[in-house]
């Protein structure tokens, strides 16, 4: 993952604990430093030179200076909303911030796509980063489905709508992964008995009912509707 970390690396012993945790992690990382200043949002596109890929998330190290963080996170959403901003940078670019524990309670939580705690736990780190990746990701993979904003890790089993988490039993989780593999296509309670209960699961279709019930209400609206009812038919995931 490309990783540009904004921080104030001189002032902040911290800020290297956070680079050297996401190098760990295998991001491929570059820095820019935290100042203020009308020039931060030239710097900003500076940082992102032609011919480069861009960023695939922008983590700004607040340190001490949240007035500083939150001027760097207005400015990449300025980027993002100006049409005359010809390179990626900005352009849907989501945001991490990290922040040290004392400074949560006068966190504004809109400022960023997503906050973590300094100093910095790797695993955390980590998780928060994938989130982001996930929310951002334009296709699946062999290990994750994605489905505007139903993410599915199907190694890890778990389900998320944005970045909350599903508690799904494991025939809600196999009933959805299912549907989510095979997007646009109805398919007949019969056949969802057959496919993800398995042949040897004598219970009626009504069963198919209940789950696909159950599923709905754990999306949440509005994702809920992602399962479309095809009358006289059965059921599919709209793609």
């Amino acid at each position: 993952m490309r990783v540009l970390v904004v921080s104030d690396f001189q002032n902040d012993p911290a800020a290297a604990g956070l680079v050297t945790a996401l190098t760990d992690l295998g991001c491929d990382v570059r820095m820019l430093a935290l100042e203020g200043g009308a020039d931060f949002s030239e710097r900003l596109r500076a940082a992102h030179r032609p011919g480069q890929r861009p960023p695939q998330v922008l983590v700004v190290d607040a340190g001490e200076r949240l007035d500083l963080a939150y001027a760097a996170l207005k400015t990449l959403r300025e980027l993002s909303a100006d049409p005359l901003n010809h390179t990626e940078l900005g352009t849907g670019t989501p945001s991490l911030l990290a922040i040290p524990l004392g400074r949560l309670p006068g966190l504004d939580v809109r400022a960023a796509d997503d906050f973590v705690l300094l100093p910095i736990v790797p695993a955390e780190l980590y998780a928060r980063l994938r989130q982001l990746d996930w929310r951002t990701a334009a296709f699946s993979s062999e290990d994750r489905v994605k489905i505007g904003d139903l993410q599915i890790d199907l190694l890890a089993y778990e389900a998320f709508v944005r970045d909350r988490k599903l508690e799904l039993t494991h025939q809600e989780f196999e009933l959805l992964k299912f549907l989510a593999q095979h997007p646009a296509k109805v398919w007949t309670r019969a056949e969802l008995l057959a496919k993800v209960w398995g042949h040897r699961y004598f219970g009626g279709t009504r069963t198919v009912d209940i789950h696909i019930r159950r599923v709905r209400a754990k999306l949440g609206s509005p994702t809920d509707a992602m399962i479309e009812t095809v009358r006289n038919v059965g059921y599919k995931l709209r793609s």
